[in-house]
């Protein structure tokens, strides 16, 4: 009798774990929405605008005002290799750090299945800054503060603030101006400051009908600074274009780490 009632209880195990496992069968015909959530920071602490001190390799202390960055030309690894590329129209995010709906975005339409791997383009694409004006709404309007008009490109990263080490401007203030883009010249080459992040989950983003993950991510500003070249306030305060930009974005391209997968 009790051989009988294992029996049972086995066979009753063994249908829970197929249930189980069918019922988390991946459906390729079906999507959901994948969230990704944007943690600003400068080193090892919070990003707070206008209201805390930072001091970069160099020693030189700073306040941020501002910082604001695209992300833009998804793409999603599965655990099987497969590449995943989302619509370019849907693609195309701004994230500003006195916007806090702007640090949570969301990736439409993701087929089902198991992510082991995000990747984004930092800026916004060569066709996306030629478009016409028509093009330009949303996240990608002139009216953001990230469009060069006299420069036909958008501003890919956005970083201002103060620093005591800043050389004074003609008002007496010390500030520090980061504007990057540059997107490689549009009838002859020009500096191309387009950069992508390709990030390791830390755990597979599972995207079923029934499932919406999150990927949180931390981004570090800190990095504009610190990084294969560190920045000195007294040299390179204001950097607009030109030849030191390409500097600024070979640190920026390392200012993105996943902090967690939510499933």
């Amino acid at each position: 009798m009790k051989l009988l009632q294992y029996t049972l209880v086995l066979i009753a195990f063994t249908f829970a774990i197929i249930s189980c496992e069918e019922s988390d069968d991946i459906n390729p015909n079906t999507t959901n929405d994948v969230t990704i959530e944007f943690e600003n920071v400068v080193g090892n602490k919070s990003l707070v605008l206008d209201d805390a001190t930072y001091k970069n390799a160099n020693g030189d202390e700073f306040t941020v005002s501002a910082f604001n960055y695209y992300v833009s030309n998804f793409k999603l690894k599965k655990t099987d290799g497969t590449i995943v590329i989302l619509s370019v129209n849907d693609s195309y995010f701004l994230i500003e750090e006195d916007k806090n709906a702007s640090k949570t975005i969301t990736l439409k339409d993701v087929p089902s299945g198991d992510y082991s791997e995000v990747s984004f383009v930092i800026g916004v694409d060569s066709l996306k800054s030629v478009s016409s004006v028509e093009e330009r709404l949303g996240a990608l309007a002139e009216g953001n503060g990230m469009y060069w008009r006299w420069n036909s490109g958008y501003i890919f990263v956005k970083m201002e603030g103060s620093s005591p080490q800043a050389p004074a401007d003609p008002t007496g203030q010390k500030k520090f101006r980061f504007h990057i883009g540059g997107f490689g010249g549009y009838d002859s080459p020009t500096i191309n400051n387009l950069k992508t992040s390709t990030l390791v989950l830390s755990m597979p983003a599972m995207v079923r009908a029934d499932k919406l993950p999150t990927v949180h991510l931390i981004v570090d500003a800190m990095k504009l600074m610190n990084g294969s070249t560190n920045v000195r306030m007294a040299e390179n305060a204001t950097t607009m274009g030109g030849p030191f930009t390409p500097i600024i974005a070979a640190n920026y391209e390392k200012m993105f780490s996943v902090d967690h997968v939510h499933n």
